[in-house]
């Protein structure tokens, strides 16, 4: 802090600035660590049910993401990762729940280590 052009002897003492490059939360486990939690529903249960919330709550069932997961139920084949994570991410935007968004980070661990493939 400068006050009339001299700097205070309060902002030279370096140890009080309490950032150094250090990261202030040290998280052990995050969205994208391999220990994150793997998801025991299927991918085709996660799809229904995204589906159902996705009318429910009036997501747009024209965007891409709704469309691919209903392609995908209609002619019997496994459903798109990325839509996955996709619908459920909007879902989790629009109500806030933290279930969801435990969901869409899980999906997304797969989906981003090639393990769907």
């Amino acid at each position: 802090m400068t006050v009339g052009g001299r700097t205070t002897a309060k902002c030279a003492d370096g140890s009080r600035y309490p950032v150094r490059g250090d990261p202030l939360i040290r998280r052990l486990t995050g969205a994208d660590s391999r220990d994150m939690e793997r998801l025991d529903t299927s991918a085709a249960e996660l799809r229904d049910r995204a589906l159902v919330l996705a009318h429910e709550l009036g997501v747009d069932p024209g965007t891409w993401y709704v469309r691919v997961l209903e392609e995908g139920r209609r002619e019997g084949i496994e459903p798109d990762l990325g839509a996955l994570v996709r619908v459920y991410w909007e879902l989790q935007r629009v109500t806030g729940r933290a279930d969801l968004r435990d969901i869409w980070r899980s999906l997304a661990d797969q989906f981003w280590s090639g393990e769907a493939a």
